[in-house]
């Protein structure tokens, strides 16, 4: 996975998208384990980073529901697929806001709908949305397009890399393009950097609070 095919296949291009967004709020939060929206405390420092990587992403639950504090990955997210002129994507996802907000935005396909991997491969889905937990080995979807976005990473390196082989594996016939959003000065640096370095969610979430 690729294994043997793996000097056969076309190039596979992982490009960080840096992200700015007002830091006010999500400094409070790394600073004081609470935020000022109603009835969100993190207790601990994973709960804590968990926090902090929703917030990089422009969102945090609450007991009332997601608030909102930035929409700024999305914004970057809709200048990249004009960029690449809509060209066939799967977006990667770790929270269920972030796919509600892909629909908010955009005509979205998940793996749940109808015949969804075939309409992919037939070229016909324009944007896939996918969870690395659902994107396990042997799931083949690198005939429908070989453009990837991470909207936020997940803290596995196995999942990370599983979920890059969707597209880049036997079968493309293309180079393969890996977006990864990374909000400035915030967790996702940290996530990243981990996964790079293969280190555990437990040393992520102590870095983050450092």
């Amino acid at each position: 996975e690729p294994g043997e095919y793996k000097d056969k296949l076309p190039p596979c291009h992982t490009v960080e998208l840096a992200c700015s967004m007002d830091l006010t709020q999500y400094n409070k939060l790394k600073k004081d384990f609470v935020l000022e929206f109603p009835n969100v405390v993190a207790i601990n420092a994973a709960v804590v980073t968990q926090k902090l990587q929703q917030m990089a992403g422009g969102f945090v639950y609450t007991d009332e529901g997601p608030v909102w504090v930035s929409p700024h990955k999305f914004d970057r997210l809709e200048e990249l697929l004009d960029e690449n002129q809509h060209a066939n994507t799967i977006i990667v996802y770790q929270y269920k806001e972030e796919l509600a907000e892909l629909k908010r935005r955009f005509k979205v396909t998940t793996l749940e709908d109808h015949d969804a991997i075939a309409r992919w491969n037939a070229g016909a889905v324009r944007i896939l949305a996918v969870h690395p937990m659902s994107a396990g080995h042997g799931l083949n979807l690198q005939h429908g397009g070989h453009h990837m976005v991470f909207l936020s990473l997940p803290w596995s390196l196995e999942l990370y890399e599983q979920t890059v082989g969707r597209l880049h594996r036997s079968g493309q016939q293309r180079p393969v393009w890996c977006y990864v959003m990374l909000t400035d000065k915030t967790v996702d640096a940290k996530i990243w950097a981990a996964l790079h370095d293969k280190r555990g969610v437990s040393d992520i979430a102590m870095e983050a609070l450092k």
